[in-house]
Formats: structure tokens, sequence, C-alpha cells
């Protein structure tokens, strides 16, 4: 009597690190639509919360009597400070100021994390039927197993994980503002201590550890952020049974995960190296005559492209995440997903 293997949790072992990159690549690009939704959803978050900042800055031109284009030289997120330090001897404004922010960015943010719910649900069910896409040699029809866009299944997403993902994109938001209180009052006691001992060396050398730890923590509050998405999408669980269910997994493969992140910032930082560059060449164009007319659909297109790949970089990603949840999550499942698919001649 043969006895079949039994394949217990984890036990299936994670994807090498290429395959899995490749893999979480190829799932995005089949369902290159929701890149679409992404970036659409983030751009328009974005855009309203410039409104009430361009009306305070109004407010603050009208009152101060100065010019409206001094305030944006530096983007809209300097300006957002000038005009909260402009209003702080003003508390009426002050508070209308801040209250218009909070309900657009509370309001945009809710919006967002139902998009995002609509379209890592249907990475999840991309995932779920792509097989093996990711050995080679690359095939169409793997490609059309992996596509699992259509409206009807975004909607159910977004019905069956939106409720969780705005609250963990809350949760997100919370671990934000704890990392900036610590960072102020670090930075606030440094201050006092370089005052009271004479020492002025203090206070750079304490804001450049503080941003250190800072940019460590919101990196660290983001990949958990995205692997408990995964968790979530692939279990179908409340946050409380994810947070367990993802220190499991991270213990297990702790090693895969960290490749995954460490291999797709260095991507990011590159590209944006690349964008930055890119932003200061076609800031010299402008200054040629004639030629500096092309400068406005130039930088528009770059904004285009910018935005679409930053954010199929980052669905790469997720999807990296996801396929090696599931493989330690149902190895069973994942196992018989990734069997190729022999068709047999009558």
């Amino acid at each position: 009597m043969s006895v079949s293997p039994v394949i217990v949790r984890g036990s299936l072992g994670g994807l090498p690190l290429r395959a899995a990159l490749r893999r979480g690549a190829l799932i995005t690009a089949a369902n290159w639509q929701i890149i679409l939704v992404q970036f659409v959803a983030v751009s328009m978050f974005r855009v309203a919360l410039a409104v009430p900042i361009v009306g305070g800055a109004f407010m603050v031109a009208v009152l101060a009597e100065a010019e409206i284009s001094t305030l944006f030289a530096d983007g809209v997120r300097p300006a957002a400070g000038l005009v909260f330090a402009s209003l702080l001897h003003r508390p009426v404004a002050l508070w209308s100021f801040v209250a218009a922010v909070g309900v657009v960015a509370v309001g945009g943010g809710v919006v967002a994390c139902l998009a995002e719910a609509g379209v890592l649900g249907t990475l999840a069910a991309g995932e779920r039927g792509a097989g093996g896409v990711q050995r080679p040699p690359l095939r169409l029809e793997a490609m059309r197993r992996a596509a699992a866009f259509n409206i009807e299944r975004f909607l159910q997403a977004v019905g069956q994980w939106g409720r969780r993902f705005v609250l963990l994109g809350a949760w997100l938001y919370v671990g934000y503002a704890i990392v900036a209180a610590g960072a102020i009052g670090t930075m606030a006691l440094a201050a006092d201590l370089a005052v009271r001992m004479n020492w002025p060396a203090v206070v750079p050398l304490t804001a450049v550890l503080v941003t250190a730890v800072a940019l460590v923590a919101i990196a660290g509050l983001q990949l958990a952020h995205a692997l408990l998405q995964a968790v979530v999408a692939t279990d179908d669980c409340r946050l409380s049974a994810a947070l367990g269910r993802l220190q499991s997994f991270l213990l297990h493969d702790s090693r895969q995960v960290l490749g995954i992140f460490g291999v797709v910032l260095t991507l990011i930082l590159l590209a944006t190296a690349a964008s930055v560059m890119a932003t200061a060449g076609l800031a010299l164009v402008a200054w040629v005559p004639f030629v500096g007319l092309a400068v406005v659909p130039l930088q528009l297109a770059a904004w285009l492209v910018r935005g679409v790949v930053f954010h199929y970089m980052d669905l790469s990603a997720w999807s990296a995440y996801q396929s090696q949840y599931r493989r330690f999550a149902a190895p069973e499942e994942a196992e018989a997903g990734a069997q190729p698919v022999r068709m047999s001649r009558a």
C-alpha cells in the first residue's frame, strides 16, 4: 500500500529570489489595467489634497499681501508648511485650514484604500491562476491564465476586503504619526541639550541619527503594511489573525521577504535618481528659446511614465510577497497550481 506524501504548512519552501521577482513582474504585467487604476487613484488623492493647500495659500497671500507664486516656488508640500506657519497667529484661519486638509485627507485616503483592495484582490486572483508563469520560456497562454482583471472581481474585492484595508491604512498612518512625534521630540531634546551644555554639534549629529532611524522605521512600516495586505488577501482573515500569521511567515521566510524588499528598494532609488536627472535636464531645456515651449508636454509625459513605472514596481513587489506567502500558507494549492498543464492528443 502506497502512502501519499503529506505537505505541512510551510514545507513547500519559498521561491528563489529571482523567480519570485519574475513571477510578480509577469503577473502584474498581465493585469496591466490595475497599474492605471492605482495610478489614477493615487493621483486623484494628491490633487484633492492640493485643493485646500492652494486655498490656504490664497488666504495667506490676501492676509500678508504676498505673491502667490512665491508660496509655491518649492512645490506643494513646502507651501503647506508656509501656510501653516503663516496662520499660527490667526487661530480661526489656522483651524479652518487644518480642518479642510484633514477632511480631504481622510476622504481621499479611504477612497485610495478601497481602490487598493480592488487592485490587490485582482493581483491575488491572478497569482492563483498563474501556474508556473515564472518558468522560462515565457508563453502567451501562461500570461492569459495570469490575467484576472474584470470589473466584477474588482468590485467584489472592494466589498470583501475594503473595510479591513481602510483600517490597515489607518494604522499605517498612526505609525507614521508616532515616528514623526518621536523624531520631533528627539530633535527638541537635542536642541535643549545643545543650549544647556553649550555643545552645538549635538543638533546636526542628532538630526542625522533621527533621519536614519525614521527612514528605517518608515520602510519597516510600509513592508509590514504590504505583508499584512498579502495575508488578508490570501487567507481572508481578520487583522488580529493576520498579525499572528505574519509573524510565523517572517520567522520561516524572512530571507526571501527581505531579498524582495531590498531589490525593489534599490530599483526605486535608481529610478528616483534617473527621474531627478531627467527633471534637471528639462529645467535646462526650458531656458532655450522656442525649444523651451516643449518642456510642459515633456514634463507631463515624464510624470506619467514615472508614475506608471513606480506603481508597476510597487505592485510587482506585492505580488511577489503574496506568492511567497501562499506557498507558505497553502503549499498544496500552490504546488497544484504550479504544475504545468499538458494537453493530450486524441
